[in-house]
């Protein structure tokens, strides 16, 4: 259940692909996390934008790779609704991980 309320089902196929694929699906979401985090804070008069809190679906943030391998991030839906009203511009991630452990930071403007 929380993989499909997180991650699309090409997202899904691709990390349980991978080596480490706990690794992978953990990045993916943290990601995700941090890109919420940033977005929240780049207009602190906007309202609250994210309204559900811990149960809300993660799946309207994409993040895919670019031909350079660099992860990017496309908003979906609610997420692009979002984003658009607290005047994000352009994001940018950088995920590492390791075994069972996963780091992200995302940067708007």
């Amino acid at each position: 259940m929380f993989i499909e309320r997180n991650l699309t089902a090409d997202k899904q196929v691709y990390c349980w692909g991978q080596p480490g694929p706990q690794a992978s699906f953990a990045g993916k979401w943290c990601t995700k996390e941090a890109v919420i985090k940033a977005v929240s804070s780049l207009n602190l008069q906007t309202p609250k934008v994210w309204v559900r809190g811990d149960a809300a679906p993660l799946i309207d943030i994409e993040i895919v790779i670019a031909e350079s391998g660099a992860p990017q991030v496309v908003f979906h839906r609610n997420a692009n609704d979002a984003s658009v009203k607290t005047g994000v511009t352009w994001v940018k991630v950088s995920i590492s991980h390791i075994d069972d452990f996963a780091i992200a930071t995302a940067i708007v403007q």
